[in-house]
């Protein structure tokens, strides 16, 4: 999407009013890009664009792309605009999903690093002066955040420690689930994402699929352990939320398959954790299946794949590097796939965790 499509407000004047050393420190740092995809969280907006643009880190180019809102969302994204310059809206003539709005701001970005928050979520004040700080240490050209709060935790890691990983140690960290795979934990050099972009096509797991085309071309991640974002685990109006059959358990398994056929360059240790990632993702459609009102009626041969290749998998995953809790797991698959959904989904309700989208 070209600005020639789109409608695009930046601020001429603005309420904000900067010190002069806040001034100054403008000339020594670089701009950083932060990408905010918006429909339909009029709910939530103002609280994630005043922790925004009240980022202790000032040199910001920040985008606003609104994916035709139905609700007051655009008009929330033109006020704030209107009183930071350092803001541009963009509203879409035509809705284009989460991963065309992403794509949007991605091409109207003009800072040398770029970071992507969810409408819905919150930053810490220093969320990006964190991230960047990880770079400047590490000398990488992707900085992550290992652990975030949920809008229901909100405790702090006691010990800090940065650290530098390969992209492979990345790549599996991501496919054995022990980071989220979200693109809003993350800080990325711009010139690293010259012609990628958000798969249009992707009904979910855009964030991997993003990820896995971008990261195998980079030498090293700066990685941190401070929560500095929010994840907003209570809108009601998340995909997530709900059983999507067409969205998230086909979609789901697609993307996997997607991601498998593209990942490139692969080795044993990678084609295993893959190999996990899509076990996990079955297991993530079987869910949906369960849950959704006539799922299994009305899928009735996705179904029986999704249990029969979760069976069999399940055995080949106590040889990979997973943890006790899911080698546990693996081991309830492995006895019956259709009893360990169902105890899964009873233990999320319990402690009010929201699916992965």
């Amino acid at each position: 999407m070209t600005a020639t499509n789109t409608v695009i407000r930046r601020g001429t004047t603005s309420s904000i009013v900067l010190s002069e050393k806040e001034q100054s420190s403008l000339h020594d740092t670089p701009l950083i890009s932060m990408c905010v995809a918006i429909y339909n969280t009029e709910k939530y907006l103002r609280k994630c664009l005043d922790t925004i643009i009240n980022q202790t880190y000032k040199n910001l180019d920040i985008i606003l792309v609104d994916d035709c809102s139905t609700d007051g969302s655009g008009r929330i994204a033109d006020e704030y605009a209107k009183k930071d310059n350092r803001v541009k809206v963009i509203h879409h003539p035509e809705n284009q999903g989460f991963s065309g709005a992403r794509n949007t701001g991605l091409e109207n970005a003009t800072g040398d690093y770029v970071s992507f928050v969810d409408s819905d979520d919150y930053c810490e004040p220093d969320y990006i002066a964190y991230l960047y700080g990880i770079i400047e240490q590490t000398g990488s050209d992707i900085a992550l955040s290992r652990h975030f709060f949920t809008s229901r935790f909100h405790q702090q890691v006691e010990t800090d420690r940065i650290t530098t990983i390969t992209s492979e140690d990345m790549l599996c960290d991501i496919f054995y689930n022990r980071i989220h795979v979200g693109v809003w934990n993350l800080l990325y050099k711009k010139e690293l994402l010259e012609g990628k972009r958000f798969r249009l096509l992707s009904k979910t797991g855009e964030d991997m699929q993003f990820n896995t085309q971008l990261i195998p071309g980079v030498k090293s991640v700066g990685v941190g352990l401070r929560r500095i974002y929010t994840y907003n685990v209570d809108n009601e109006n998340s995909a997530t939320r709900k059983p999507n059959i067409e969205k998230q358990a086909l979609g789901s398994i697609e993307n996997m398959d997607y991601i498998k056929a593209n990942l490139s360059p692969s080795s044993e240790r990678l084609d295993k954790a893959v190999e996990y990632q899509y076990f996990t993702t079955a297991l993530y459609a079987l869910n949906h299946l369960v849950m959704a009102n006539g799922g299994i009626r009305e899928h009735k041969d996705f179904y029986r794949y999704l249990v029969n290749y979760c069976k069999k998998t399940a055995p080949k995953t106590f040889a990979m590097k997973i943890s006790k809790k899911q080698m546990l797991k693996s081991m309830l698959v492995w006895i019956s796939p259709v009893l360990a959904v169902r105890l899964f989904i009873l233990w999320r309700r319990k402690l009010g965790i929201k699916q992965r989208g």
